[in-house]
């Protein structure tokens, strides 16, 4: 199984962390990856994973269904959809680009591929609505539609806790999460009709989606509105069953397991 992921990254210049999208020429300059533990969780249960900065994801993220058709699933965390729709801008002289990758992923999922997003300030709408996921291609194969136009981030430093309602699902079968640590923020969404709303996040004041799956024509995708790294998933990535969580919903999602 082959999975390519894109997002979850920080450009490092000295002892500063810069978060951008933007490909950065600057000598010195290496990244910190914060979903090591996700790719180290997949890779050891002998998954093959791509994974992407945004910089890279910029020029090197595939522009046709043929291309990732390479892959079993494509999760999308921390990436902005500007990375995918904007770049690279037309150069004056040069092959004026054809494709749409946000119109690919769509296309790829309605044909059978696996698509995950995972929540973060640069996901679903996001940050002051800047990952603008919202009325694009990618919403389309979501089982959740985005919050147009508007700033979609709870912070809950206090911590909120995993609310299981569909305990039989494949993604979630065999993790003990009456003792999940608590998160530290998710994004909102409005899980679509006919999807399923398998687990909740949240408190006596506030409970909201966790995990939404669905299918898009002949394809799966969920959307799991936390995050699988720091500050949101700062207790949740440490976690004994974090890996087995991830590893069930990429075969899950790759068709590999369960209905």
């Amino acid at each position: 199984m082959k999975v390519l992921y894109a997002g979850d990254a920080a450009t490092k210049i000295g002892p500063v962390f810069v978060a951008s999208p933007f490909n950065l020429e600057v000598k010195g300059v290496s990244h910190h990856i914060w979903g090591q533990p996700l790719i180290d969780a997949l890779q050891g249960a002998g998954i093959e994973v791509r994974h992407l900065t945004n910089d890279q994801a910029i020029s090197e993220f595939p522009r046709t269904v043929e291309g990732l058709r390479e892959y079993d699933v494509v999760i999308l965390s921390d990436c902005e959809s500007e990375v995918l729709s904007l770049f690279p801008f037309w150069v004056p002289g040069t092959p004026v680009p054809r494709t749409n990758r946000m119109r690919a992923i769509r296309d790829y999922v309605r044909a059978g591929g696996g698509l995950l997003m995972i929540g973060g300030w640069s996901s679903f709408s996001g940050r002051f609505g800047t990952a603008a996921y919202y009325d694009t291609p990618v919403e389309e194969a979501l089982p959740v539609t985005c919050l147009k136009g508007a700033d979609d981030r709870v912070e809950t430093p206090e911590g909120v806790n995993v609310k299981v309602l569909e305990a039989d699902h494949p993604i979630m079968a065999g993790i003990p999460w009456s003792e999940c640590p608590p998160f530290e923020g998710f994004n909102k969404v409005l899980p679509k009709e006919g999807s399923q709303i398998v687990a909740t996040i949240g408190d006596d004041e506030i409970e909201h989606p966790l995990l939404v799956t669905g299918s898009y024509g002949e394809g799966r995708s969920a959307a799991f509105t936390s995050d699988c790294s720091p500050h949101w998933a700062e207790f949740f990535q440490p976690w004994e069953y974090y890996g087995q969580f991830w590893i069930q919903a990429v075969k899950w999602l790759a068709k590999e397991s369960g209905n």
